[in-house]
């Protein structure tokens, strides 16, 4: 099938105004709103690229953007959408093609709004996107805006930073958090809070899959979106598109896993390079390559301004698995999140998640705090003036030994507002900690971790 009917057939807009995607999803996640400001000239006439992994939903998010320009009234032939992962392609797909496709009713008149998925598949698009930017902008009349999106950030990113500057903004996406959660699986258009009253299991559902929206609803087992979930990153987001990356498969797959399995732990690469025979250097590509598809993500030990910089130097990340749901998944047990372990993992994971929402939105440093082998705090967020620190425990009551060993590490590392995040019901107060169930957390974690004072 060539180029121009495969974009017809992506876009039946052109053909049928009147037409509007079938989605599942109706309801908008968070980064709707500030992503449909790039349609708009509030950005200069940036272009966004969407980062995230693999069915977080970003071909999605696309298709509610289009369904939204059109019900506002835009031409439905300044409006073209392309998936370059598209199976019917029989080769690599420039930009150019997509863009140089002129269809029936396009208006002079408003902006041409292109939304290009999996844009890592088409060759040279670093390039072409910041000439297509810079012309957009030297040129007269409303011009064109660009969004797109990609699966392989190691890819996207590779020879497009120093193109990108000042051409577009990079967006992380993540797997939806669990007010995003409870409220994409609800029928009724309600807040989070009342629907995870009303139906608990929907809570638990989360943590059991994360935040991967296709596993949303309860019509599919749990063990079958296990399965889905997993089959889907290690066949599609390792295998095949890592391979165009060079590296050795089948190694930095068994790295994948034991880091998803260990997810929390300190990075320790003198050992996971002797587990692979491999060489530090390799092992160190590898992480960074992982890092890339945003399937794991790293956080750094918290560096008070003092400490020297050889000790910085030495300081040992921690490694989380991006996505709690990803813990679960390619856990060998038959019920993981029943596992202690397991299940401290999913709660450490699933706060992480969303402190790193917080922290961007409120412009906050995120990392571990730790003094010693045996005083360490789990999450700290600085800011200007004032410091939370959040312990995680996914016991149902908080022992004295460990609410005093938090409360002394945090007081040492200067942090004045102090949280404990456990997996029982009640929320309450024992001196100057705070101790809330994950749950209350999750559904409002910048009541609790946020940058006001």
């Amino acid at each position: 099938m060539d180029i121009t009917s495969i974009l017809h057939d992506q876009n039946r807009w052109w053909s049928n105004p009147s037409h509007r995607e079938t989605l599942r999803f109706r309801r908008r996640r968070q980064a709707f709103s500030r992503i449909l400001e790039y349609l708009g000239d509030i950005h200069g006439g940036r272009a966004a690229t969407l980062l995230g992994p693999r069915q977080v939903g970003k071909t999605t998010l696309l298709l509610q953007l289009v369904d939204d320009l059109l019900g506002r009234g835009w031409p439905s032939g300044n409006i073209t959408f392309f998936d370059f992962s598209d199976e019917r392609l029989l080769s690599a797909v420039s930009p150019r093609e997509v863009v140089t496709v002129h269809p029936v009713g396009l208006s002079t008149e408003y902006p041409r709004a292109f939304f290009l998925d999996e844009i890592q598949n088409a060759p040279g698009w670093q390039k072409w996107l910041k000439g297509a930017v810079d012309e957009s902008r030297r040129g007269a009349g409303p011009g064109a805006r660009f969004i797109v999106t990609g699966s392989a950030a190691t890819s996207l990113r590779q020879g497009g930073v120093e193109s990108g500057q000042g051409r577009w903004d990079e967006i992380p996406i993540e797997g939806l958090t669990l007010v995003e959660f409870l409220r994409l699986g609800s029928l009724r258009d309600e807040d989070a809070a009342p629907i995870a009253v009303r139906d608990p299991q929907a809570f638990e559902r989360y943590l059991e899959v994360g935040g991967f929206p296709e596993h949303i609803q309860a019509m599919v087992p749990v063990r079958e979106a296990r399965q889905r979930i997993r089959e889907d990153i290690a066949e599609r987001a390792i295998l095949r598109d890592l391979r165009q990356t060079g590296v050795d498969i089948e190694r930095i797959r068994r790295l994948f896993v034991y880091l998803i399995n260990g997810s929390g732990n300190a990075w320790n690469q003198a050992k996971r390079a002797d587990d692979l025979e491999a060489n530090r250097k390799s092992v160190a590509d590898w992480l960074s390559v992982l890092e890339g598809t945003r399937l794991i993500s790293r956080l750094d030990r918290d560096r008070p301004v003092r400490a020297k910089a050889h000790t910085q130097l030495r300081a040992q990340p921690k490694i989380f698995a991006s996505d709690h749901g990803l813990i679960t998944a390619f856990s060998s047990a038959p019920e993981p999140i029943e596992v202690a372990d397991i299940r401290a993992r999913v709660f450490e994971a699933a706060v992480f998640r969303h402190l790193r929402e917080v922290a961007r939105s409120d412009h906050g440093a995120l990392s571990f705090g730790r003094l010693d082998e045996d005083l360490e705090i789990d999450f700290i967020v600085r800011y200007p003036g004032h410091a939370v620190g959040i312990e995680v425990t996914s016991g149902t009551d908080a022992k004295p030994r460990k609410l005093a060993r938090a409360v002394q590490a945090m007081s040492k590392l200067g942090i004045d507002r102090k949280v404990l995040v456990h997996g029982g019901l009640v929320s309450h107060a024992t001196g100057d900690i705070k101790i809330v169930p994950l749950h209350e957390f999750l559904l409002a974690p910048e009541r609790y971790a946020g940058g006001e004072a």
